[in-house]
């Protein structure tokens, strides 16, 4: 391999990131695609698709609002399913370097959010605010009003 070609791979390797998708169920289409687009780009993706919160809520046909998935599951305050899930989610915000809060966002979005924050990891929005007068927004170092202009920002399109 000459210089130029590994100058070119080197580059590449420096801008590869982890990213969080902190989204809620209503968004799975939007969070597949942004999914798909970002691992073409040849990033690391976690979201609540990979999680095992479809399995433990029943398959394929879980809720569609985060407010019924904890009536989903059996006994679920004690259920160490629902506790996996929580520690799954924890050890992605840990290795992410970037979480994209997908709107529109739900309350464990939001909390998932804040607690990247804390961490000290860098937090964008994506899509439209319903609710801007919430001032945790002010969390996100970046807003984009769609996935197609934050796939943008990213610049280099696909892998």
């Amino acid at each position: 391999m000459n210089g130029g070609e590994g100058y070119v791979v080197y580059y590449r390797y420096q801008n590869l990131m982890k990213f969080f998708i902190a989204s809620p169920w209503q968004n799975a289409d939007i969070v597949k695609n942004l999914s798909v687009a970002l691992a073409t780009r040849g990033h690391t993706i976690y979201s609540f698709l990979d999680n095992g919160a479809n399995v433990v809520g029943g398959g394929p046909s879980i809720e569609e609002s985060e407010e019924s998935f904890p009536n989903s599951i059996s006994n679920w305050e004690n259920n160490p399913a629902t506790k996996e899930i929580f520690e799954s989610d924890m050890k992605a915000l840990k290795e992410s370097d970037v979480v994209i809060l997908l709107e529109p966002s739900g309350r464990s979005s939001l909390a998932e959010a804040g607690i990247a924050y804390g961490m000290g990891k860098k937090i964008v929005v994506v899509g439209r605010v319903a609710h801007p007068s919430i001032v945790l927004y002010n969390i996100c170092e970046n807003r984009y009003a769609s996935t197609d202009e934050f796939l943008a920002s990213l610049g280099g399109g696909a892998a």
